[in-house]
């Protein structure tokens, strides 16, 4: 994502209180990441990865991400998403098998 030009400290501000509910609040979220562009002083890229759809759903719906997404959205100039399913990983807890074609 990328806030508007100048705002991403107030950006990350707003995301870490979403990072901290997760890991208060939400099991199923097992890695939730912000990470700076080192090569772009506005914008924001989200790493998530949640044990399955049903944890997903939670995270969605939960108290946290229903009071912060007001407030987000005058700090952000333009958004995109990707769904990714890890392949092959270190470093993250132990997956459940899925299905690959």
């Amino acid at each position: 994502m990328r806030a508007h030009p100048g705002r991403r400290a107030e950006l990350l501000e707003l995301l870490h209180e979403l990072v901290d509910a997760a890991a208060a609040e939400e099991p199923g979220t097992l890695v939730y990441v912000m990470h700076e562009a080192a090569d772009d002083p506005d914008t924001v890229v989200s790493y998530e990865l949640f044990a399955d759809d049903a944890a997903l759903e939670a995270h969605k719906a939960s108290p946290a991400v229903a009071g912060l997404m007001p407030r987000l959205g005058p700090l952000i100039a333009e958004r995109s998403f990707r769904r990714l399913e890890p392949a092959h990983a270190t470093g993250l807890p132990p997956l459940p098998e899925r299905d690959r074609e």
